[in-house]
């Protein structure tokens, strides 16, 4: 689990799509889906948030450890 809800993963995954769209034109400037205006220093810096945040939205692998078990065939 994230320990986001589902209206919060929604908003970051619309801001996700605008901070990809925007990165891929080299605006550096932009608004959230809240209405918030961000300005990043550089490309370098929204690659960066972009990493983090499809760290958080990608699911989270569980380790399962398996134990075989054999018998002696009758």
């Amino acid at each position: 689990m994230t320990g986001y809800s589902e209206e919060e993963l929604a908003q970051m995954r619309l801001d996700l799509t605008a901070l990809r769209s925007a990165a891929s034109k080299g605006i550096t400037k932009l608004r959230n889906s809240v209405g918030e205006e961000i300005t990043y220093r550089s490309l370098e810096e929204m690659y960066q948030q972009i990493a983090r945040m499809e760290r958080k939205l990608a699911p989270q692998a569980t380790v399962r450890q398996h134990y075989p078990t054999f018998r002696k065939g009758t």
